[in-house]
């Protein structure tokens, strides 16, 4: 799994998060992350942090789904909508909101 974050301690609260619930991830800072997402290829699953901006997000969902199957998860705040490109959008506030909403989608 791909976590792509703007807020380098959010992206290490998640990852810890994730690697506890069991899984292997990949954490992914900034724009710099972007170019770096570029050389993965087909994870799990792509996980969009609230804090990446809603530019940053059409631009790698477009250029994600050119080349990927893999879900994608865009985490949302209250005031946001899902983008279309997104597979997923959820407004995850708790840690249990988040691991749930991952488990449910690798389930799928």
């Amino acid at each position: 799994m791909v976590l792509l974050s703007w807020n380098p301690a959010l992206a290490e609260t998640r990852r810890r998060l994730l690697v506890a619930g069991g899984y292997e991830v990949e954490s992914l800072v900034g724009p710099e992350g972007i170019h770096q997402l570029e050389h993965i290829e087909d994870p799990d699953l792509l996980v969009l942090a609230r804090s990446v901006p809603i530019e940053q997000k059409q631009r790698v969902l477009g250029s994600f789904k050119r080349r990927s199957h893999s879900p994608v998860l865009s985490l949302l705040s209250h005031h946001q909508i899902k983008l279309p490109e997104a597979d997923y959008g959820v407004e995850a506030f708790s840690p249990a909101e988040f691991l749930d909403a991952v488990k449910a989608i690798l389930r799928a």
